[in-house]
């Protein structure tokens, strides 16, 4: 059996324990007496009433009951009756003395029982009070077990406070040293931190965009001496391992505890000669490519994402070597292209522009090439408002324009390949207004225009060919009718119901017996 099943006991010390007990003995007590009272009252009441009268008289009175000489009759009946009331007034007298007596030992008991509760409650009291002091004691000794934990993590964090801000200017005299491989382990180290530590993420980034920022002279090439090719080479390993760690912190995943993404990046006016972002998320921050020159090498945006953020190539010079954006997403966010200058080759190859501000306005394409082949342009806007094409090749096979709108308001296209074969124009707005077609090439052969609006509204057509061999127009409103300059041959012979001409492109009953 276990000690549980037995009912706990109080200690033999317990003044409450004791006081309980005595006072079971005595309700005992005063209970036998109370049962052995009610036998006496009785036996007096048959005494007295009985044998006692009879003997009183006798005895007491003298007067004979029996024999010669006794009482008779009524006479003795008055005896008897006479000598049961005294004796009923001395038994009366003695009840009373002793019920006087048991009140007055009630009386006592319940005083007693009084004072006894009166202990008792005084004796809980007292435990009620020990136990609050034993509680306000527990919990101050809590509350200064948790202050020694807080002045503990104060410690701890102050010391690692330390510990990371000697790790970080350690990492900056690393970074600032005029060898390259103490720079590159400033490099890592400022990447270490900035992915360890969320709240010196910002001021590591700084640093490292910073460090791009400073002056790089460019390749001494072939006719430069082995020093300074070895230099150079050492500098730029450096420079390229920056962006690689940049790109590779921005490809996690924004969740990530890691990740560098809604951060902002300041690369005004970095020379890049090379590097990779290839599937990085630029989103969530600003990323300042402004005055930016890309002078050779490959550099790598394919497959990155640029949404919900702002990313400013304004005034970047594409002047050599190869920037690549294929199949790059522009989604919900404004890239800025402005006054950009693309004089080298850059490839938005199948990029998509959906929902999102696109701004290539006063950019000069001057030489190389650009290609948009494949790329859709669905919802938000892209701008070329007085771009200048002039002696490159720009080229947008297969692109698809949807929703949206696409404007070439006041762009000069002279001197260079232009081409939109086979495009399609579909619900979107694509306006030519006050566009110079004046030199080069612009192709708009096999281009099918459905729904939306395309304006030439003040387009001149003047010198150059423009050519719309096998474009299709089919829905939507096509509109040339303001627009200078003679019809472009390629017209003629082109089904083009629906299409608005000017007055001077009129097609001769021949051409329209032709339709």
């Amino acid at each position: 059996m276990d000690v549980s099943d037995f009912p706990p006991t109080a200690p033999a010390d317990d003044p409450a324990h004791g006081e309980g007990d005595g006072l079971r003995r005595r309700r005992l007590a005063q209970g036998v007496l109370a049962v052995i009272g009610g036998v006496a009252v009785l036996a007096v009441l048959f005494v007295v009433l009985g044998p006692a009268a009879a003997w009183w008289v006798e005895h007491i009175d003298k007067v004979p009951l029996n024999g010669q000489g006794a009482v008779a009759g009524k006479e003795r009946q008055e005896v008897l009756d006479n000598a049961r009331g005294r004796l009923a007034g001395i038994a009366a007298g003695l009840l009373a003395a002793v019920a006087i007596f048991y009140t007055a030992t009630n009386a006592a008991s319940a005083r007693r029982t009084a004072e006894a509760s009166v202990r008792s409650s005084e004796a809980a009291h007292r435990a009620a009070e020990a136990s609050e002091r034993t509680t306000q004691a527990a919990f101050q000794s809590a509350e200064a077990a948790q202050e020694t934990s807080r002045a503990a993590i104060r410690t701890a964090a102050a010391t690692e406070q330390g510990v990371v801000t000697g790790r970080f200017t350690a990492a900056v005299d690393q970074l600032g040293s005029d060898k390259s491989a103490v720079q590159l382990g400033g490099v890592h180290a400022l990447a270490g931190i900035a992915s360890d530590f969320s709240s010196l993420r910002s001021t590591c980034i700084d640093v490292l965009c910073a460090y791009l920022r400073l002056p790089y002279d460019p390749d001494p090439g072939e006719d430069g001496d082995s020093e300074s090719r070895k230099a150079y080479r050492a500098f730029r390993e450096v420079r390229h391992t920056v962006i690689r760690l940049i790109g590779n912190y921005l490809r996690l995943p924004a969740e990530h505890p890691r990740s560098w993404q809604g951060h902002s990046f300041d690369f005004a006016d970095v020379v890049f000669d090379g590097g990779d972002f290839h599937h990085a998320h630029f989103s969530g921050g600003t990323f300042n490519f402004r005055g930016a020159k890309f002078t050779g090498g490959t550099t790598n945006f394919r497959n990155a994402h640029f949404s919900g953020g702002t990313v400013d190539f304004g005034g970047a010079e594409f002047v050599g070597g190869t920037v690549d954006f294929a199949e790059a997403e522009f989604t919900s966010g404004a890239v800025d292209f402005l006054y950009a200058k693309f004089a080298g080759t850059v490839s938005f190859e199948g990029a998509k522009f959906v929902g999102s501000t696109i701004n290539f306005k006063g950019a000069e394409f001057t030489s190389g090439g650009v290609e948009f082949n494949s790329a859709e342009f669905a919802g938000g806007k892209v701008d070329f408002q007085g771009a200048n094409f002039t002696g490159s090749t720009i080229n947008f096979l297969f692109a698809k324009f949807a929703g949206g709108r696409i404007s070439f308001w006041l762009a000069e296209f002279a001197s260079s390949n232009v081409c939109f074969p086979s495009v399609k124009f579909i619900g979107s707005t694509v306006d030519f207004w006050e566009a110079d077609f004046t030199g080069g090439i612009v192709e708009f052969g096999g281009a099918h225009f459905s729904g939306g609006i395309v304006d030439f509204v003040e387009a001149r057509f003047i010198g150059g060919t423009v050519g719309f061999r096998g474009a299709r127009f089919a829905g939507g409103t096509l509109d040339f009718s303001r627009t200078l300059g003679d019809r472009p041959p390629s017209l003629a012979t082109e089904s083009l119901r629906g299409v608005l001409l000017p007055p001077n492109w009129a097609l001769s009953p021949t051409q329209e017996e032709d339709l």
